[in-house]
């Protein structure tokens, strides 16, 4: 059993990330997920607040973390 870290989690997809990004809300989202929001929404998937802009950037940090986290859980799994 392992632990799942919070933080690699999609705030919409429920699902471990493998593309972050940051949106104008300062939260994190997997990029397909925050996309297909940003298509129909223009306010924060979290804060419901509206969005100061649509531009993502992406998280090379969080993407980091993430690969290392799941390459720990296949080296362990092993």
């Amino acid at each position: 059993m392992y632990c799942l870290p919070p933080y690699i989690i999609s705030l919409v997809m429920q699902e471990i990330m493998s593309d972050p990004h940051i949106a104008a809300d300062g939260f994190t989202y997997e990029y397909e997920a925050i996309m297909a929001w940003l298509m129909k929404h223009n306010v924060s998937p979290v804060t419901k607040l509206k969005l100061q802009h649509s531009m993502l950037t992406p998280n090379h940090t969080l993407r980091s973390a993430i690969q290392e986290w799941r390459s720990r859980m296949t080296f362990s799994s092993a």
